[in-house]
Order: C-alpha cells, then structure tokens, then sequence
C-alpha cells in the first residue's frame, strides 16, 4: 500500500490503544488522499479556498463557517461581483469589485470552499449545503428568464474539416512542426491541454505501422491509447510526431516544449496555458470563426467520433470518461439527437 499509509500502518500496531490508531489512520489517510489528486485539481482547491476566506473576512464571519447562511451568503457575494484582492486591482491602491460571477465560477467555488471546510475538519450539515446549491440554482434559473448569459460557456468543438484546416496551416517550421503533432495527437486522445503539458517523449511510442501508443500519466483523467497512422499528411499523426521528435533531437523529458523565434528548443515542458495558447493560435492561422481551446479538441473528438458511428463505450475509453458520463452524454447527444429522437416516432 503506497504513501503515507504504509508506515503509518505498520506504527499502529504499536499504538497504545485503538482510539489512536484510529487517529493515525485518519490523518494519513487525508494525507493520502490529497497525494491522489493532480497538481491542477490542487492549485484550484486552493485558490477557491482563497476566495472563501475574502469572503468570511469581508463579512467578518469565522473562516471555518459552514451554517446556512454562510453557504448561502457565499452563493450571493459571488454572484453579486466580489471584491477584488489588491494583488487583482489594476490599481492596487482603488477598491474594485469583479463582475458577476457566471453560475459555472460558484459552482467551481463552492465546490471547492466545500472542500477546504473538509479539508478543516469542518462538519457541514447537509440542508446548509443543499441551501447553497438550491441558491445557485435559482440564480441560473433567474439568468435563463432574464435572457442573461455569463461567462464564457461550452468551448466550441473542432470538427475533422476544421481540424484539417489547422493542421495544414502549421507553418513549415520547427514550432509549426510541435504544432501540428500537438493537433494530430491530441484530437485522438481528447487531450485537455494539461494532458499534453505533462506528456513525456517516452509516452509516446510507434507501434510498427500502426500508429502510436500513448500513456497520459498525470491529469484529470489517465489511461492507454492508441493512434491509428493515417494516409494523409495533413492528419497522419505518426509522420507529425516523428518530424517534431526529430527535428527538435528529443529522446526523453517533455514531448512538447517551448521553440524561440531562432528555432532553438526549451528543455522545461510547455504550461497548460502555453498549450492553450498554441491552440488558439492554430485556429487563428487556419481562419476558423471561434477561439480553438483544449477542450475543443475534446469535444470535437466526441462528436466525430459518435458521427462516424463509434458507440459509447469506445469513446469513452479512448478519451478516458468515465462509462456513463455525463459530459460525454451531452456530447453524444448532439450527434443521436435527431436520429433518436421521441418526437420523431410519432405519427404528425
């Protein structure tokens, strides 16, 4: 048993009663816990947790409140626009208020105050959570009769012409290189742009003629694929990757990394927000009509691939959704739509 709980484990058997093996056990197993949880998931845990304690300062409750109206009130504070740290003011100096927040930014939030409370030690009565959540929802529903839309909403998904189109608009350089095999080996995995981040040279390996395997170790989301060749160039993603490999003279580290204008290659991995970056700018290049995202790529790929007549649990796999997702149910769903569809059954 890996972690902290081997040792710990091993020390109860010395404890010298069971109240505090127990005791031992519950805080390696926090500790355990955490140690599961990606990078990304941690550093976004920690800046909800962030925001709740600006809230409890500015409305002067304890931090480890957790009663009704401390949930609630936090719902409300979000979505009135709360204020801003100074370190966030363009003014450090002038008092500025955020605009309101979009109903998916307090969903993320609350989940997160809600987990740093846990985190605390911090019983939560399940009416005060539920009090919470019945806020946020009353504050969609008031969006959705009001007309009003915050936030950025669902990236829109990059279809195989689209896909096509970025991938032949690379420039025939070193970086178009990268980039291109950041096209043609994240459509087919339904890479987040973390995944692609935090892929390894050694991740990625030819499987005879057939295409490549590839392991996406660290994430939200891990597992084993593979990467059928293709004939095309501009969608092979064996011929993409064997040009950014060799041309950039990686064996090992990060797949993709940073290139200069001089064509010299970093050694540190790109960020998520570098390869969001890069995704973006491709879909720039090839004059599509909607800011390309990773999860374009994600969606993108659910959709084709349901298009082309993949069934659930294939997709799932290949994109590592849990079977029975919902995500990927409301990507699906876009395809099966029409062709199941109740309406369509009766006799009008």
């Amino acid at each position: 048993m890996p972690g902290d709980l081997e040792p710990v484990i091993d020390a109860t058997l010395a404890a010298a009663s069971p109240e505090d093996r127990l005791a031992l056990l519950d805080e390696a197993a926090a500790r355990h816990v955490d140690g599961q949880r990606p990078p990304n998931t941690l550093k976004a845990y920690a800046q909800d947790w962030q925001v709740w304690q600006d809230y409890t300062a500015e409305t002067g409750i304890p931090p480890l409140s957790a009663s009704i109206g401390a949930l609630t009130g936090f719902v409300v504070w979000l979505e009135r626009g709360r204020t801003l740290r100074p370190d966030e003011r363009a003014v450090p100096e002038v008092p500025e208020r955020a605009a309101p927040a979009a109903p998916s930014t307090i969903e993320r939030r609350l989940t997160g105050a809600l987990a740093g409370l846990r985190h605390h030690k911090v019983v939560i009565d399940t009416e005060a959570s539920r009090a919470a959540w019945r806020a946020l929802k009353g504050y969609r529903q008031r969006l959705a009769r009001e007309g009003v839309k915050r936030g950025r909403g669902k990236a829109t998904m990059v279809t195989l012409p689209d896909l096509r189109a970025m991938s032949r608009a690379c420039p025939d350089t070193l970086a178009g290189a990268r980039d291109r095999a950041m096209l043609l080996i994240g459509f087919p995995i339904a890479a987040r742009c973390s995944d692609l981040a935090n892929l390894l040279v050694t991740d990625v390996e030819p499987v005879d003629d057939r295409g490549l395997s590839i392991t996406v170790r660290h994430g939200k989301s891990t597992g084993d694929m593979v990467v059928p060749r293709r004939e095309s160039p501009d969608t092979d993603p064996v011929r993409a990757w064997h040009a950014w490999r060799s041309g950039a003279g990686i064996g090992d580290g990060p797949a993709f990394r940073r290139v200069d204008r001089h064509g010299n290659v970093g050694v540190p991995a790109l960020s998520t927000t570098g390869v969001n970056q890069i995704l973006t700018r491709a879909g720039v290049r090839a004059g599509l009509p909607y800011p390309v995202t990773g999860h374009s790529l994600r969606s993108g790929f659910a959709t084709e691939a349901r298009r082309a007549g993949a069934d659930d649990l294939a997709i799932a796999d290949q994109g590592r959704w849990v079977r029975g997702s919902r995500a990927l149910y409301e990507y699906i769903r876009r395809v099966d739509q029409w062709d199941d569809n109740a309406a369509g059954v009766l006799d009008l």
